[in-house]
């Protein structure tokens, strides 16, 4: 809530609590005197602001200066700042004035007397001493050693290289040289051997203070992993290459003279070094005809896990508004982004919405309002109530006045729990807690809503779990290994908006309405582990391919937002003069995010498994606070359309820590509990590291009686802890993995076949003949008998069973959905030169009375309907307490 996210200013992050006991946060230190209201507020920031409501109205953020406390009782070389009022009564909260706020845990301070009170902050650390009068020190080197102090000279540098000719490109404090700066001479010293590579630079006195990078001359650099070499006093200094690897040995002596250094043309965009006291990266042009800045973004250590605040500088890579490459999709994101963020109350009647918005310019200079259904004010909260039956459309204008600039930022509708249509729970579901739930994997919205009236809600199945809702990868040209938009796109997020490739959001909402007045509840498959891939964005990227190039162009989305990562990226970004960074501006989402990229490649490792790229996928910092907040969120606006829960895509790489905390954000936001039907079932793949993920529950990354109790150290009750379900990857063949049930059964999800194993070469789950892969053994009868015992089992006391229908691929390998997105003949983009070969044609994934199993022989690109077969419904409805029905019961035509 209070993260530190530089270069990212919040225009508003007030919070109006509805909820709960105020807490006592702040002390009353001297009572009434008659003078009013006193605030003494210590702080690690060097100019705090007070925002507060003294009962008129909050003033205009970020609210009032204060001043530096005078008073021997609240040192301000301790951080103490004092605010005076008249008054008896103030709510308040604090900022620095740079976006970054105090709200006392989104509780607020409140005082409700006068008198003298004192807060310390929560969110910053004041110091914990007085500074003594000791001169402020020169900023610290970075990257060189001081070998020899200062003995009147000036500056010596003195560089070891495997470069023949390297020049030294540097700014003393004001300008830089001009690219590729100055040749450095071999060194004469015989403490540094130019026969290994040693290399001087002499600035005479009075230097003292030096910036600097080197480069070869003919385009390769070395900016000490983009942060530039610095030193800070004169002296002798050395820096050793981190780019080129110096010679080991003194060559022998050769009759020749120096060579000649390269006459090659200098790179056409040479780094942008800085010579400011805010390190921002530098950029390194890519040398060669094919290469990239793979690299320059992953960890630098073994140790590291995220990317340092620096990163921030290269956020807002987005066009603005008509210029070249700029799209209706992108909105106004290069200056302005933002989303709603919603509190519900205890009852869940009232709910408060918050425009929480980001500005790249000063926030202080802009002036926004705030649109709610056609009412503008400068306020930006909206507080709901249950009589607001309607969508909440949300707009905000913000304007510099000094530029002259204006920006528009269009959010998507705000649906709340209240709005949506009762569901008919027979007593076998126990108030939603137990039934059967169909996967369709790979269903439009409008066939699943066709599904809810014709089929589901007469069969007795509780709910329909579907693709993830949240806009994801697209693209008609650019193939994947020949396949136009994989099923595993839908896998790769741009953003949390409700659009996806199975339908809008209203088509989303229309088909929640009726299955939820058919009886039948949704769940979505929720992806907040990572973003999309590295190099699918909107951007182009090259990478070798043995003795050629291979090049590919944008991918684009369900609703055209942009996104940027830093992976095969060759160009600089045109506004922000860097090389791309990791950036999700309809989240928002920016580089300081994300886990630096990390290739996972261990499962016993708890570090790789939480902060590790999953196949390359951009990994979300769970860790942080403004990340967890808004995957919470996002799980709200899940909720307030009319899921009843969800399944955690990839929940064992989110970790045990992280998943509690989202989860505690969760049940604060909905109003301090979950909704009684609500479920959620997380995906934890194990096998050999079971020890570490379940059975062990101190093993520091524990998912059964660790998650557990964190759960509940996040406030999570009992009651909804029953709520948070695992899938059990040990079904049906090693269940329960750990020997015995370390949680009760009825914390599991079970199901026989599930959608990663339809992939030729997976691995996830090992069933030997204890299960069937209905696409893969293309055994009906087989696999008719898993699904049945599913239900009819009775040795453990599951309580949510699942059951896929899907589709059938294709002997060359296409796999994408029959939807018609995937089809090559119809819809494919063939301008960029591209050729799509593994093509699936549109098949209507609804067909009214339709049986189950319609596999036709196992011709690709069919759907399962697995769910129809009557032998696995009755089955069903033995399970939750209904009698068995006939095909025609249920509305399933002619014989099957």
């Amino acid at each position: 809530m209070a993260s530190k996210r530089f270069g990212l200013l919040q225009a508003v992050v007030v919070f109006v609590c509805l909820l709960g006991a105020v807490v006592d946060a702040q002390t009353l230190v001297k009572a009434n005197d008659g003078t009013g209201l006193h605030v003494y507020f210590r702080t690690g920031w060097t100019a705090p602001y007070i925002h507060y409501n003294a009962g008129s109205g909050w003033t205009t953020s970020p609210g009032v200066k204060m001043t530096a406390s005078s008073d021997s009782s609240f040192p301000v070389g301790l951080g103490w700042f004092k605010f005076d009022i008249s008054g008896s009564s103030l709510e308040f909260v604090f900022n620095n004035g740079n976006g970054v706020w105090d709200n006392n845990n989104n509780a607020n301070y409140k005082v409700s007397a006068a008198g003298t009170w004192s807060v310390t902050s929560t969110v910053s650390t004041p110091p914990t001493a007085a500074p003594t009068t000791t001169p402020v020190p020169a900023p610290a080197a970075v990257g060189a050693t001081l070998v020899k102090p200062n003995d009147g000279t000036g500056v010596h540098v003195y560089f070891q290289s495997g470069w023949a000719a390297p020049y030294i490109h540097y700014s003393t404090g004001s300008t830089w040289t001009t690219s590729p700066g100055v040749k450095m001479t071999a060194s004469t010293d015989s403490t540094y051997l130019a026969g290994l590579g040693w290399f001087k630079f002499d600035l005479a006195a009075p230097a003292a203070y030096l910036e600097f990078v080197f480069n070869n001359g003919n385009g390769a650099w070395d900016n000490n992993n983009n942060v530039n070499y610095k030193l800070n006093a004169a002296g002798t200094w050395t820096v050793i290459s981190k780019v080129s690897v110096p010679p080991t040995t003194t060559p022998a002596p050769t009759p020749s003279t120096t060579p000649t250094p390269t006459t090659a043309s200098p790179p056409t965009s040479a780094p942008t070094p800085r010579p400011t006291t805010t390190p921002i990266p530098t950029t390194v042009p890519p040398t060669g005809p094919c290469t990239n800045y793979n690299g320059l973004d992953s960890c630098q250590s073994g140790t590291q896990t995220t990317y340092p605040d620096s990163d921030e500088t290269r956020r807002w890579q987005t066009p603005p508004r008509n210029a070249t490459g700029w799209s209706e999709g992108f909105q106004d994101y290069r200056s302005l982004t933002g989303y709603a963020h919603v509190v519900y109350n205890s009852a869940r009647t009232s709910a408060t919405v918050t425009v929480r918005t980001n500005l790249r310019v000063d926030s202080s200079t802009a002036t926004c309002s705030y649109t709610f259904n056609g009412a503008t004010s400068s306020s930006a909260t909206f507080a709901a109530t249950s009589s607001l039956m309607a969508d909440l459309n949300i707009k905000v204008v913000c304007s510099q006045g000094s530029s002259g600039e204006k920006w528009t930022l269009e959010l998507d509708p705000v649906n709340f729990v209240w709005q949506a249509n009762p569901v008919a729970t027979p007593a076998g579901f126990e108030g939603g807690q137990k039934g059967a739930i169909v996967d369709l994997f790979g269903w439009p919205y409008a066939d699943i809503e066709a599904e809810c009236k014709d089929f589901l809600g007469k069969a007795g199945y509780l709910g329909v779990k579907i693709n993830p809702p949240q806009e994801s990868v697209l693209s008609d040209a650019w193939p994947q290994s020949g396949e136009r938009n994989p099923w595993y796109f839908v896998y790769q997020p741009v953003s949390y908006r409700l659009y996806s490739r199975m339908g809008t959001r209203a088509q989303l909402r229309s088909m929640i309405q009726t299955c939820r007045a058919n009886g039948v509840r949704v769940y979505a498959d929720a992806v907040v582990n990572h973003m999309s891939g590295g190099g699918n964005d909107v951007s182009l990227h090259r990478n070798p391919s043995g003795s050629s190039c291979t090049y590919w162009g944008a991918k684009s989305s369900a609703k055209g937002s942009p996104y940027y990562t830093h992976n095969y990226q060759y160009a600089l970004n045109t506004y922000t003069g860097a090389r791309p960074a990791l950036e999700f501006p309809a989240v928002p989402y920016g580089p300081t995010d994300f886990h630096c990229d990390r290739t996972l490649g261990s499962w016993n490792d708890a570090l790789q498994l939480e902060t590790g790229w999953l196949v390359g996928l951009t990994d979300l910092n769970t860790a942080k606070p403004y990340v967890r907040e808004r995957i919470a969120q996002y799980f709200v606006d899940l909720l307030g359309i009319g899921f009843s829960g969800f399944r955690i895509d990839a929940m064992k790489h989110i970790g045990p820590t992280d998943t509690a905390a989202i989860m505690g954000l969760l049940s604060t936001y909905m109003g301090g509990s979950y909704p009684s039907d609500f479920i959620m079932w997380g995906e934890i793949i194990m096998g050999g590291e079971a020890q570490l993920l379940a059975c062990n529950e101190n093993s520091g990354y524990n998912f059964y009686k660790g998650l557990d109790a964190k759960y509940a150290a996040a406030g999570i009750s009992a009651t909804d802890i029953a709520k948070l379900k695992i899938w059990s990857s040990d079904y049906p063949k090693e269940m329960p993995i750990c020997g015995s049930w370390i949680l009760p059964a009825s914390r599991f999800v079970i199901q026989n076949d599930d959608h990663d194993q339809q992939n030729p070469d997976s691995t996830s789950r090992d069933m030997g003949d204890k299960g069937s892969i209905l696409i893969k053994a293309k055994n009906v009868n087989i696999h008719r008998g898993f699904e049945v015992q599913l239900f009819t089992r009775t040795d453990a006391d599951w309580k949510i069973r699942v059951v896929l229908s899907s589709y059938t691929w294709f002997p060359n390998g296409a796999a994408g959905f029959p939807d018609g997105l995937s089809d090559c003949n119809n819809g494919f983009d063939a301008s960029s030169g591209q050729t799509c070969t593994r093509s699936v044609p549109y098949e209507k994934a609804f067909r009214a009375g339709s049986c189950g199993y319609t596999v036709e022989d196992f011709a690709g690109g069919k759907y399962t309907r697995v769910h129809r077969d009557m032998s696995i419904v009755n089955a069903m409805r033995g399970f939750v307490g209904l009698g068995s029905v006939t095909a025609s019961q249920v509305g399933i035509t002619g014989s099957c």
